[in-house]
C-alpha cells in the first residue's frame, strides 16, 4: 500500500512538471508572435497565431499584395507624420462656404480661380522716351522735391524735375504691397488681426486683435484708407513666410518693374525703426524710410494700376469693411483723395504722408483720348500740385 501511495505521488509530480513546460513553451510562443506583428512582417516569415477558442496555434502566410498594402501605410503615416510636425500658419484660411455665424476652422488657403477683377497684368516694361529739357519756363509752378509726368498715350515724358534722387515715399509704397497681395494671397482668405496691432502708428482703420477679415477687406482697408494696421496684417499673414518674406517679396517686384532704386523696409510706408547705437546708457534711435525716385515711382504706379482691382479700390471714395467673427462688426472707411471730389478722371491714385517723406501723390488720369501719370514727391500741397499738373499737360489750364 505504501508502495502504491508512492506511485501516486510521483506521477502527480511528472504530470505538474510537464503542464508547467507546456505553459512556458506557449508563452514564449505567443511573445515571439507579438514582437513579431509589432515589428511588423518581412517578405519571407510565416507566423504561427494562437486561436482565441481554443489556444491552438494556425499558421497562415502573407501574400506579396498584402505585404505591399501594409508597407504603403507605413509610408502613408510617416508621411502625415512629417507633414503634421511642419509649422503651421494659422492667420489664413479658405472661406468658401463660410457662413459668418460659425467660426470656421483654419486651414491653408487656396490660391486659384482668381476673380477677374483680381487678374494679375504680365509685366511690360514702357518705353518712355526721355524729356529733352528739364527744365521750362513754361513747367508749372509747382514747389516739390521731385515731379514727373508721363502721357502714357504717346509715351513721352513730358515734365522730370529731381528724378534721380531717392526720396522717402511714405504710404506709395502701399501700391507695391497691394500687388504682392493680388500676386500670392487668397482675397477670399481670411486674416486673424495680431494682438500688437495697436502699436502700429497711425494713420489707421483701428482694427482690433482677434478681428477676422477676409483678405479682400484688408486690402481696401489699405488703399483706401490708407490703413498702416491693414498693411501689416496682411504682411503678416503672408502664406510664404510671413512678415520678412513678404518685404522680400515687395523688393523683387520692384526690381523686376525696373525700379532699381526702391527700398522697401516696411509694408506700410512707415520709417523703419531701429537702434543706431548707444551713447553711455542711453539707445540712439534712428528711423529709414522707404525710399524711390520719382521715376520709379512712376514705373510702380504704371503697373499697378493696370490690375483692375487695384485701379478700382484706389479710386473709391467709400467702402464698408466687416468683420467674420461669430459677432461681426463693420468699419466704414473712406477716403482722403481730394482729387477724387472734383470732376477730374482720376482712374487711381494714391497719397503719402510722414514727417521724412512730406506730401507725397500719384496720380493716373484718364481723359478720352489722353492718360496721363503725374507723380509729386516732397510737397505742402500734394492736391493742389497734381491737378495743377495734370491740367497743364492737357492743355485745361
Amino acid at each position: 500500500m505504501g508502495c502504491a501511495k508512492i506511485n501516486v505521488m510521483m506521477a502527480s509530480i511528472v504530470l505538474t512538471v510537464a503542464m508547467s513546460s507546456q505553459a512556458i513553451a506557449f508563452d514564449q510562443a505567443r511573445s515571439i508572435n507579438y514582437a513579431r506583428e509589432v515589428a511588423g512582417p518581412s517578405s519571407s516569415s510565416s507566423y504561427n497565431h494562437y486561436s482565441q477558442s481554443n489556444n491552438k496555434p494556425y499558421k497562415f502566410k502573407l501574400t506579396p499584395e498584402q505585404l505591399a498594402q501594409i508597407e504603403s501605410n507605413k509610408a502613408r503615416q510617416k508621411s502625415e507624420m512629417a507633414k503634421n510636425a511642419q509649422p503651421k500658419i494659422p492667420e489664413i484660411v479658405e472661406l468658401s462656404g463660410l457662413k459668418r455665424s460659425v467660426n470656421p476652422e483654419f486651414r491653408p488657403a487656396s490660391l486659384n480661380n482668381k476673380p477677374e477683377a483680381a487678374k494679375v497684368p504680365k509685366i511690360v516694361k514702357p518705353k518712355w522716351s526721355p524729356i529733352v529739357s528739364k527744365v521750362s519756363a513754361n513747367n508749372p509752378k509747382v514747389k516739390a522735391k521731385a515731379l514727373y509726368c508721363v502721357d502714357r498715350s504717346s509715351n513721352k515724358v513730358i515734365l522730370a524735375e529731381n528724378v534721380a534722387l531717392p526720396l522717402p515715399i511714405a504710404s506709395i509704397t502701399k501700391l507695391l504691397t497691394a500687388m504682392i497681395v493680388v500676386d500670392e494671397m487668397d482675397l477670399n482668405s481670411r486674416v486673424v488681426v495680431p494682438h500688437d496691432i495697436r502699436e502700429v502708428e497711425k494713420h489707421t482703420v483701428g482694427v482690433r486683435s482677434g478681428d477676422i477679415f477676409s483678405v479682400n477687406d484688408l486690402l481696401h482697408g489699405m488703399l483706401i484708407e490708407s490703413g498702416n494696421d491693414c498693411a501689416e496684417a496682411l504682411a503678416r499673414a503672408y502664406p510664404h513666410g510671413g512678415r520678412a518674406a513678404f518685404l522680400d517679396a515687395m523688393n523683387r517686384k520692384a526690381k523686376l518693374l525696373g525700379a532699381s532704386s526702391v527700398k522697401i523696409f516696411t509694408p506700410s510706408g512707415l520709417d523703419h525703426k531701429f537702434i543706431l547705437g548707444r551713447k553711455g546708457a542711453r539707445e540712439l534711435p534712428a528711423r529709414k524710410p522707404n525710399v524711390a525716385t520719382a521715376q520709379d515711382v512712376a514705373l510702380i504706379a504704371d503697373h499697378a494700376f493696370k490690375y483692375p482691382l487695384i485701379a478700382k479700390i484706389s479710386s473709391t471714395k467709400k467702402y464698408t469693411m466687416r468683420t467674420l467673427n461669430e459677432k461681426s462688426k463693420d468699419y466704414p472707411i473712406f477716403s482722403n483723395d481730394r482729387l477724387l471730389d472734383k470732376n477730374l478722371p482720376v482712374a487711381g491714385a494714391k497719397t503719402g504722408f510722414t514727417n521724412m517723406a512730406g506730401k507725397c501723390i500719384v496720380a493716373l488720369f484718364k481723359d478720352d483720348d489722353k492718360e496721363h501719370l503725374v507723380v509729386v514727391l516732397n510737397t505742402s500741397h500734394h492736391f493742389k500740385a497734381a491737378e495743377k499738373i495734370y491740367r497743364w499737360a492737357s492743355n485745361k489750364m
